[in-house]
């Protein structure tokens, strides 16, 4: 649980050091680009700081391409 918090203070502290920057300079694409990434990399860290166990994304390109190799496959008659 201390990891967690660890994890999420650094996280906010970087947020809290380079978003301000980007607010003032009106960079609206870098800054929520900016802000998709470090919550992406927060909720990670946390899920490896306390070795939960996550469904890798292998998976999803399993899920999406194998309908299309079934067709593919029908459509050549393989």
């Amino acid at each position: 649980m201390l990891l967690s918090i660890a994890v999420v203070i650094v996280g906010c502290l970087m947020g809290v050091i380079d978003l301000p920057k980007l607010w003032r300079k009106k960079e609206w694409k870098e800054l929520t680009v900016y802000s998709c990434l470090l919550l992406t990399g927060t909720f990670f860290g946390v899920v490896a700081v306390n070795l939960w166990e996550f469904p890798s994304p292998l998976y999803i390109i399993i899920w999406i391409y194998k309908p299309v190799n079934q067709l593919l496959a029908f459509i050549t008659g393989s």
